[in-house]
């Protein structure tokens, strides 16, 4: 089936999950510095859940920062681009409006499976689909992709707008 623009994108769910347990984590922790302090009156239990609320915190800060998820529309003639959002909480990604002749061509990053782990495993190979920007036109992620689908779907991005195709393989 081949793509038919305009072609409405979301790759904001995977950061949106990691986000969405960061922040349920920072919840329980929360309940429980606050039955520490008025309920059990435990001074060391407080501290450690500080402690485990600190690092909770950086980490998700690291997530948040580092993660890139984006919502947009891609027309003939340009991509319209907002970047994702949780509970108010803004992701990484960019935002605007480019048009198309700014980008030079349709890039897939594959990733293969790490060395080691067997493929029966939930770790898979898997794509990331870009729009490749010129100059200072930012690079969008369109797509997250496994199985080899990002190939097939990056090569009819690139045909519908008139871009280059590129592949790229990273390791895990």
């Amino acid at each position: 089936m081949a793509i038919t623009l305009p072609y409405e994108f979301d790759t904001s769910g995977v950061v949106k999950q990691i986000m969405g347990g960061v922040l349920g984590l920072l919840l329980v922790v929360l309940v429980g510095i606050l039955y520490s302090l008025l309920i059990s009156h435990s001074t060391a239990a407080t501290i450690q859940l500080l402690l485990i609320a600190a690092i909770a915190t950086y980490f998700g800060r690291l997530f948040l920062r580092n993660l890139t998820g984006s919502v947009g529309t891609m027309t003939a003639d340009a991509v319209v681009v907002q970047p994702g959002e949780l509970l108010g909480i803004r992701l990484t990604g960019p935002a605007g409006r480019f048009p198309i002749n700014q980008f030079q061509a349709v890039r897939v990053e594959r990733v293969p499976n790490p060395i080691g782990i067997p493929i029966e495993t939930q770790i898979r190979p898997h794509e990331r689909v870009f729009l490749v920007g010129r100059d200072s036109t930012p690079d969008i992620l369109v797509a997250r992709t496994h199985l080899d689908a990002g190939r097939t779907l990056g090569n009819e991005l690139a045909t519908a707008l008139k871009l280059p195709y590129q592949e790229q393989d990273f390791p895990y």
